[in-house]
């Protein structure tokens, strides 16, 4: 059972943090200061969760959570759940068929250019804010921060969230919007569990059998995982 993708399946709460690292400074003569520090800018998110597992159906999910623990990875979604589904849905406006033949011309900087784009109107969205967008074959979400239309070119230039943290080479690839984008995430503090008695149900033949619920120690608090790029 995968641990993590469980448990963003099942949480009832998420806090999501894209937060750059930022140094701030008032001087004796009160002008401020403000300075950020260069990083990969992971995206951070802590989930609650609800305490309606039942141990007995559970099992297998606490051994994932335990193999796991604080320095495994997994690959998640979003779009398993249809709770879930909606918060990082595509919102431009190209069929699959179209986004797919979208490429990789160059990423420098927080400066995404795209090809091979359709003949449609000059004025059809292809990005809205907050849209993600994912380079094939590569963990990393990022983010349009602006609207981006076709215009008449034959590239469109996509400003992102975050500089390319892809080391790579990543010229001609495909890219992955929307619900299909995938986040590698680790749990650092990777929360325990506790057993309280009740949750009894029957068992196949209809006896009463013991069972609990699992109420789980904090806040699930998942950070991307960027150690390679």
């Amino acid at each position: 059972m995968a641990a993590l993708q469980t448990i963003i399946d099942n949480c009832n709460g998420m806090t999501i943090n894209r937060r750059k690292v930022v140094g701030q400074q008032i001087t004796r003569n009160q002008i401020p200061r403000v300075s950020t520090t260069p990083t990969k800018n992971p995206w951070t998110m802590e989930l609650d969760m609800p305490t309606s597992f039942q141990y007995n159906n559970a099992r297998a999910l606490m051994e994932s959570v335990d193999t796991l623990d604080r320095t495994g990875y997994e690959d998640v979604t979003f779009s398993n759940n249809a709770d879930l589904s909606w918060i990082f849905r595509y919102q431009g406006t190209l069929p699959l068929t179209q986004l797919n033949g979208l490429l990789v011309s160059s990423f420098v900087g927080n400066q995404l250019i795209l090809s091979g784009l359709p003949p449609i109107n000059q004025n059809r969205v292809i990005f809205e804010p907050n849209d993600l967008i994912q380079i094939a074959g590569f963990p990393y979400p990022f983010t349009s921060t602006t609207q981006v239309v076709r215009g008449t070119g034959a590239t469109i230039t996509i400003t992102t969230h975050r500089p390319n943290i892809i080391t790579g080479s990543i010229t001609g690839l495909n890219i992955l919007v929307g619900n299909n984008c995938i986040f590698r995430l680790f749990c650092p503090n990777m929360p325990v569990y506790k057993l309280i008695v009740g949750g009894r149900q029957l068992s196949a033949g209809g006896t009463l059998v013991g069972n609990a619920l699992i109420e789980w120690s904090d806040p699930f608090q998942l950070y991307e995982y960027v150690g390679t790029s």
